[in-house]
Formats: structure tokens, sequence, C-alpha cells
């Protein structure tokens, strides 16, 4: 009979029309790629605690955020060029060498600082200074401090710090000790609670000024009191900053979302950590350093 393909036909456009229907009824969600260093790193632990943010704000109604840890921050610029990404941390040594010159890409805050702890034995220091110190235990993240002490002390020796040990069984067999990391960092402020003999010292002018002109990313930083057991007053020293980067055609509702959500935390009850050290007037000593996201700027009122 004729009239039978045509009724077929009719009732696959009725099925095709309602399938479609309902698939355009469900909402559409977007996937938000943030990247990060590796885990057991600040920036990886930063990840972590905006999902859990990201989740308790209902954001995760409109888009999903995904942490990937990448190790290389190079990599990590590649991929956000490439639009692999949304987001990215990036150390403060490749933001200082790489973000000046890409208009592709724009710092939406900087971040944490990160202070450059400097430990000494006064049990084997007539000084404490680390420029007194003979054996330095270090850090692979103070590994430019190393530099510029390995420059300043001849014959001084280095050994870098095993992550496989604790930072208490291995602290107590140096002079000093350099590890750059947020204020305070509870292992170091568990240890100097345990050993009286380390504190916690000021860097010398002559070595903040070689450790600038060598690695101009460090920013000199002033500790208060209090923060570690044992410290009586204000400690000077270096502090480096990680960024937040996006690209240059970043929504800008999406880059106050995230503004707000960083730059709100610390008024909340019992922040993490590393949300308790971020500050909005910290951007401000990078206004002509970097190029900022243009939602940033009046975020930030510059």
């Amino acid at each position: 009979m004729p009239w039978m393909p045509s009724l077929m036909m009719l009732k696959l456009r009725i099925l095709l029309l309602v399938f479609f229907s309902t698939v355009l009824a469900f909402p559409v969600f977007s996937q938000t790629v943030l990247l990060t260093d590796h885990p057991g790193t600040g920036s990886y632990e930063f990840g972590q605690e905006m999902i859990r943010l990201w989740w308790g704000s209902g954001e995760d109604e409109k888009h999903t955020l995904t942490v990937r840890p990448i190790t290389e921050s190079s990599e990590r610029l590649v991929m956000l060029r490439n639009r692999q990404a949304e987001l990215a941390v990036i150390d403060a040594r490749s933001a200082h060498r790489d973000l000046g010159k890409d208009l592709r890409l724009r710092v939406v805050s900087v971040l944490w600082p990160n202070f450059l702890h400097a430990v000494v034995n006064r049990l084997t220091l007539a000084q404490p200074s680390v420029l007194s110190a003979r054996s330095l235990l270090v850090h692979p993240n103070a590994m430019q401090a190393a530099q510029i002490w390995t420059s300043m002390v001849p014959g001084g020796q280095l050994s870098w710090w095993e992550q496989q040990q604790g930072l208490q069984e291995q602290g107590m067999l140096y002079d000093g000790m350099f590890l750059s990391a947020p204020v305070p960092l509870e292992e170091l402020r568990q240890m100097l609670g345990r050993f009286e003999t380390l504190s916690l010292a000021s860097l010398e002018p002559s070595f903040i000024l070689r450790m600038r002109q060598n690695s101009p990313w460090w920013k000199k930083w002033k500790l208060a009191k209090g923060f570690y057991p044992g410290q009586s007053q204000t400690v000077v020293g270096l502090a480096s900053f990680s960024v937040l980067v996006a690209r240059v055609d970043y929504p800008p509702d999406q880059t106050e979302t995230w503004l707000k959500t960083l730059h709100q935390q610390k008024e909340k009850l019992n922040p993490h950590i590393l949300f308790r050290n971020l500050d909005a007037k910290h951007n401000s000593l990078f206004r002509d350093t970097f190029h900022f996201h243009s939602r940033s700027r009046s975020f930030f009122g510059f």
C-alpha cells in the first residue's frame, strides 16, 4: 500500500522530535579545567580546595571543575594557549620569564606568598646567620637561594632534602636550612617547637640583594613575630608568588567568580592556609610586571 511508507516516516519524525526535545530540556554543563603541579605541591592542594569550594558555592550547577596535574609550568602554558584548559597555576620564575611576552595570556590573580625560610642551628653557629653556616640542608624549591649561598660561602656543603624522610629527622644534622613554603608551615612549626637550638633567621641585606639581582621574581618580605615558636621579632627575608593565569578571552563573569571565591575565603571561619595568606593588595606589586585580565584590573582597582 502506498500510504505505509509515509506513515512510517511520520512516526519516525515524531520520535526524532521527541528525542531532541528531551535532550534540549537537560541543562548544558561546561567543563573548566585547572592545570596545577603534581600531587603534594601547594598548587595541587589549591586545586583540590577549589573543587571543594566549587561544590559548596553552587557553581558546579553551571561549570564542572576538573584539576589536571602537569609537572612543568611551561607545559601548562602551552596547554593553556592551545585551549586544552581554561586556567593554570604557574610558578613565580615561569611567570616572570614567560608571561610578559605573551599577549594571549592574562593573570587572573597573584596567589599566596611562598616565604624563603632560613633556619639556623645556634648549637653549631656563633652567629645566627646562614652566611655563617658551613653545611646547609636545601629543599629543591629553594634552588636559587642555594646557588647564591654557594657563591657567597666558599667551601660550603649543600645537601638536598630527601622527601622520603621527615624534616625533623634531617634538620638537626646541618648548620642551617633553606625551604620555600606558605606561612606557617606546620612541619617546620613542630620542628622549631621541639628543638630550641633551631630558629628562624633574617637574611642579610647582601644576600637579599644578590638573590634579587639573580632572580628578580623574589620580593623583599617581612614575617611578623609570633608565626613560629621562638620567633620573638620580625624576620626579614624573601617571598615569591605563584599566579593564576587564563587566556585573554576568558569570560569576564567567570573571571569575577574566581576572584570573589579566592579573595573572600580569608573572611570565612577557619579558611585553608593557602587562602588565609591571599591578599588582594599583593596584586598591586605586580601591576607593571604582568598583563592582568581586564576584569581583574577593575576588581583590584588599577
